[in-house]
Parts: C-alpha cells; sequence; structure tokens
C-alpha cells in the first residue's frame, strides 16, 4: 500500500470528471465540487471508452435493448461494443486493488449508474427508458453496496453526505481495520443500518462491514435519526466536502 492510498481514499474516477478531454466531443466536465471533492482523494482515472480503442474526438455510443440483451452501439457505424466494455470492465475491475468507492460520469451509455438514455432499435427512433451503462453495470456487481455516485447525485445534499460517509468509513475499514471503526463511528454505522452493525460487532469481517451499507441513508431516516445541532457527530469526513459550490 503507498502512503497516498493510506492518507486518502482511494476513488476510481471517470476520466472526464477529472478535467481530461476524453468525451466524445473532445470536451470535459467542468465540475467545481467534482474539483474540489478530487482534491480529498486519491484518484484512479478510467475512460472505458478510451480504453476500448475510441478515439478522440469519436462518434457517440448508446445503449440497444436487443433480444440478446443490453447493446452498446456506436452512432454511424454501427459497431458493437458490448463484448469488448465488458472484457475491460472484468480486467480492469480484477486488477484494480484496494479501493474505496466510485465516482462515475453520469448518464453515459459505459460510465452512468443511472440515466443513460436506452432504445428499442438500433436506429434509435423508439425510446425504452434510462438503463445503467456497461461498466457501471459491471461496477455495481461486483462491488456491491460500495459508495458508487456521479456528479448529478452528489448535487442533493442527503446523498452527498451518505456517499462522503460511506467512503471514508470504507477507506477507514481498509486502511485502520474494524476495531478503529468499531470504536470511532460505530454510531455512523448504526445511523445507516443497526441490526447489520450489531451483526458486525459480533463478527467483525469485511462482508458484514460492506452489508452495513445495503440499506442506503434516505432524506427521510436522516432527518428521523439525527437531531438539531448534532450534524458534527455524524461527519466522518472532511467537513467542508458537504459544502457545495453556490
Amino acid at each position: 500500500m503507498s502512503s497516498t492510498q493510506a492518507d486518502r481514499p482511494v476513488v476510481v474516477v471517470s476520466s472526464c470528471l477529472a478535467g481530461k478531454k476524453v468525451r466524445y466531443d473532445g470536451s470535459s466536465v467542468d465540475d467545481r465540487y467534482i474539483k474540489k471533492l478530487l482534491e480529498y482523494v486519491h484518484p484512479v482515472e478510467v475512460c472505458p471508452e478510451m480504453e476500448i480503442g475510441l478515439p478522440v474526438p469519436r462518434k457517440k455510443v448508446f445503449l440497444y435493448l436487443s433480444e440478446r440483451g443490453k447493446r452498446l452501439i456506436q452512432e454511424g457505424t454501427g459497431a458493437d461494443l458490448t463484448e469488448d466494455m465488458r472484457r475491460f470492465s472484468t480486467s480492469f475491475l480484477d486488477f484494480l486493488g484496494g479501493v474505496d468507492g466510485f465516482l462515475l460520469k453520469a448518464k453515459s451509455p459505459s460510465c452512468g449508474i443511472t440515466g443513460a438514455k436506452a432504445y428499442l432499435r438500433p436506429d434509435r427512433k423508439i425510446y425504452a427508458g434510462r438503463k445503467k451503462g456497461i461498466f457501471a453495470e459491471a461496477v455495481l456487481e461486483k462491488y456491491r453496496y460500495f459508495p458508487v455516485t456521479d456528479e448529478v447525485i452528489l448535487r442533493d445534499f442527503y446523498r452527498r453526505f451518505s456517499f462522503l460517509n460511506r467512503l471514508y468509513l470504507f477507506f477507514y475499514y481498509r486502511v485502520y481495520g474494524p476495531e478503529y471503526i468499531l470504536s470511532e463511528f460505530v454510531h455512523i454505522l448504526e445511523l445507516f443500518n443497526k441490526k447489520r452493525t450489531a451483526i458486525f460487532k459480533k463478527n467483525p469481517d469485511k462482508e458484514n462491514f460492506i452489508r452495513i451499507f445495503s440499506v442506503d441513508l434516505t432524506e427521510k431516516r436522516f432527518k428521523q435519526k439525527i437531531k438539531k445541532g448534532e450534524l458534527k457527530k455524524f461527519i466522518s469526513f472532511p467537513a467542508e466536502l458537504l459544502d457545495y459550490p453556490a
């Protein structure tokens, strides 16, 4: 483990969110909050579309819900990039090593954890709703219950609070182990999942820790459990990260 990995959470980040000009049109994403957040983490940048050989700039890709399931198709060329993306996703995640969370590009057909447009025909004339991107789907399957978010989700105060706590708790568990978590943050674990926290206390292995976060912290539960003036008690991360730029 490098000193950087021990000092800050390790977060897989879509390269375009990290300021790299790798989007289909050669642009990046200019997001003030993401820039701030990346100063507090060790980013592992990835652009799945470039990793499978697509250039910059490039024709857009989109999701097609075929009889064979979800496919990743490039407009104009009609190239089916699904298996290339799945192979890359598996390889990348298998060799990733210690990681605490994921920050992926919203609405992307590769990275979108929600919001990627999908179609029932390859000519995109029948809209089928919004789905998960191919790479994001692999992340959510392999890293079930890990902190995974996007730049749109982080605009919401309650979801930002939830993600940041989960991210730093995963970081603390990886670096300092369960004893530290139970001595310092058991009240925050119980905020997420009291039943699973009790199981973790009896058997503090990694699987029981991860399962605490099988239930996300909703706005309703936040307001029920955190009384006015008590917010600081439930922050495991640098408090300034809770502030969102105006």
